[in-house]
């Protein structure tokens, strides 16, 4: 059974809704006088020090010492999110602050990326992460061949998205600028409209006789499959907001912030986290012990996919498990339509 699916009282969801909003606010553990002064509940302290008794036995509060009011665990973040979180509205000036940002003329893709990330950061003001999408996922639109000196051509792969890959190949001899268009006539013929996957796994038998296509050339860019029509370990990753997370209350005990470190210094284990969210279509989050790896048990991820023609991207903020959930979720599911709005504008702005 989900947490979501636990019954709670509607005492015990107040309470736990008031615990959950205020321990984000201040990072302060809730005392029972606390709500009941603050919080407009029409409850004596007694009764909620009873029910945040409950709610402990249950897992969803821990009290970090006998004296301390409580504090959500895991188990209580979940149970707000999926049952008790009302999601914030952006203000304007911020709707209008990322509009800004991202609509600038004349941007390439990968400077849009960057520049997303950068204003996740500062609007959540958390670590804010894009993942660019994955290129292999395209569909083919084009190759062209370009001679670039005596015996090297530069090999230009287009996919529907805009995105473009590019490598130069030496050849034996010189080849005339005739030969390489009637080359990628033919190339481009064979594989117009597939996917880069079925290229690369059925590359060799669709270009067996290739006509008028120059049989070196043909070779070379089979032999090339792998390199051209896979994912190449480059995927690019945009951050910032590096500051935004250190400097959190939570992360001034040493391990804590040792360990978000070495996160933030292994692109590797960044990219395979933000990799789950690829092709979800709606928000994820993923909340401390609910995370895989060892370095962001004490963190939540909140991510969603953005689109560039037919292939997506991920983006999301990462902050302690202390994160303004409501603001977050708001604010991703915002610059993920808005992203995929931009990009789609600026499809035919090429990237390397």
């Amino acid at each position: 059974m989900g947490l979501s699916a636990e019954k709670l009282s509607e005492r015990e969801r107040l309470i736990l809704n008031a615990i959950v909003e205020s321990f984000v606010r201040n990072a302060v553990p809730v005392g029972s006088r606390y709500l009941s002064k603050k919080s407009g509940m029409e409850m004596s302290a007694a009764t909620i020090r009873n029910v945040m008794m409950d709610l402990e036995e249950r897992g969803y509060v821990t009290q970090p010492h006998t004296s301390a009011g409580r504090m959500p665990t895991d188990k209580g973040y979940r149970f707000y999110v999926d049952s008790l979180m009302l999601v914030e509205m952006l203000s304007e000036q911020e709707k209008q602050h990322i509009l800004e940002q991202l609509r600038r003329d004349s941007l390439g893709v990968d400077t849009i990326l960057d520049a997303a990330s950068q204003v996740l950061a500062r609007v959540s003001s958390q670590l804010g992460v894009v993942l660019s999408p994955r290129f292999y996922q395209g569909i083919f639109e084009k190759i062209e061949l370009v001679p670039i000196a005596e015996k090297k051509i530069l090999m230009a792969l287009t996919i529907k998205s805009g995105l473009v890959r590019t490598i130069v190949m030496e050849v034996a001899a010189e080849v005339s600028r005739e030969v390489l268009e009637k080359t990628a006539r033919v190339i481009n013929e064979r594989l117009h409209g597939l996917s880069l996957q079925e290229i690369k796994q059925s590359l060799e038998q669709r270009m067996r006789h290739a006509g008028d296509a120059n049989p070196e050339l043909i070779e070379r860019i089979v032999g090339s499959a792998d390199l051209l029509f896979s994912e190449d370990g480059r995927r690019g990753l945009h951050f910032g907001g590096t500051n935004n997370i250190v400097s959190q209350p939570e992360f001034t005990d040493h391990q804590q912030l040792a360990k978000v470190l070495n996160l933030l210094e292994n692109r590797e284990i960044l990219i395979h986290l933000f990799e789950q969210g690829d092709n979800s279509e709606k928000i994820s989050i993923t909340i401390g012990d609910e995370n895989r790896d060892e370095l962001i048990k004490h963190c939540s991820l909140i991510t969603a996919s953005y689109n560039l023609g037919h292939i997506s991207g991920t983006l999301g903020v990462l902050g302690p498990t202390r994160i303004r959930y409501s603001k977050m979720v708001a604010l991703v599911d915002y610059m993920a339509k808005i992203l995929t709005e931009v990009l789609e504008k600026n499809r035919t702005t090429p990237v390397g």
